[in-house]
């Protein structure tokens, strides 16, 4: 799937976040065989949207569980995740706009957050399972926070969630990203996950599979930065919806610290600091997403 020209002026005018077609295909080539040999029974789907086209992978039956993944990360690296809800939920997982993935390859232009908002909405819209959950990891809280709340929506689960608080950015973190940028091989995506790993899980941020992603990534695209802070009365708005927000002790972006703050006033929940994870946890532990889910049905 190649996107066509933008017009000028339309909500997708940003250049697409490829460096080259060839490029688009060897990402996009990647993300079709993870899904054709993954063994769970799913569907596949394109949805047209005001962002462009954009894929849906569903598997499962059940609750509705919608996952908006963080930055540079799509349904194709998050199938161990997806298998983690699998028992009692419908998972339905969505590559964002502008994502490395099997969306539309442009980035929304002005108001990025805003048309990322719009979008959701539009997403809910056209599923056919009833009110959902959406889980939003990273970039993704931040794109489920600029949704509107309504009866489509019956709860949020935030995942070391942007869009509250500024990221931190710190000298080591610039020390493992600069060279994965600049010359980009399987060692140095290892070396970047690792860091974006808490210390128990090691192991598992430099998984090869997401090592061999992270370097296509890097290779063939140009990944965004973190978002800014949303305004305040947008993020207030979900006040009178569940939410629980949740991130990793060792978080590298959004420790506790950072978010508790703004957790507390904006959304009046306290945030939930998982031990010995850090900003790959739905990725790191499996079973983080499920307990998440069950704290969150306790508050409805």
């Amino acid at each position: 799937m190649i996107d066509p020209p933008a017009r000028k002026g339309s909500p997708l005018a940003s250049p697409t976040i490829y460096t080259s077609p060839a490029g688009e295909r060897e990402v996009r080539d990647w993300c079709r065989e993870r899904l054709r040999s993954w063994k769970v029974r799913h569907r596949l789907d394109t949805l047209e949207t005001s962002l462009g086209t954009t894929a849906v992978v569903s598997a499962g039956q059940g609750r509705g569980v919608v996952l908006l993944p963080g930055t540079n990360f799509c349904a194709a690296t998050s199938l161990e995740v997806a298998e983690a809800l699998l028992p009692g939920h419908q998972v339905i997982m969505v590559d964002l706009p502008g994502q490395p993935g099997l969306s539309t390859a442009r980035r929304p232009g002005r108001g990025r957050l805003a048309g990322y908002g719009r979008w959701v909405g539009e997403i809910v819209d056209q599923l056919d399972s009833g009110p959902v959950v959406v889980v939003g990891h990273s970039l993704g809280a931040a794109v489920a926070l600029a949704a509107r709340p309504g009866p489509h929506i019956s709860g949020l689960v935030l995942v070391s969630a942007a869009g509250l608080s500024r990221a931190r950015l710190t000298p080591a973190l610039i020390r493992v990203t600069l060279p994965w940028l600049t010359v980009p091989t399987v060692e140095r995506s290892q070396s970047l996950l690792r860091h974006m790993s808490g210390r128990a899980h090691e192991t598992d941020g430099s998984d090869h599979r997401l090592a061999e992603w992270m370097t296509l990534v890097a290779r063939h695209s140009r990944t965004s930065l973190a978002p800014s802070p949303l305004p305040a009365p947008l993020v207030s708005r979900w006040r009178g919806t569940p939410v629980v927000v949740a991130t990793g002790q060792e978080d590298c972006f959004y420790p506790p610290a950072r978010l508790h703050g703004p957790a507390l006033a904006l959304l009046d929940t306290n945030v939930v600091n998982v031990p010995g994870v850090g900003h790959l946890g739905p990725h790191e532990d499996a079973t983080l997403l499920p307990a998440l889910l069950d704290t969150l049905r306790k508050r409805t």
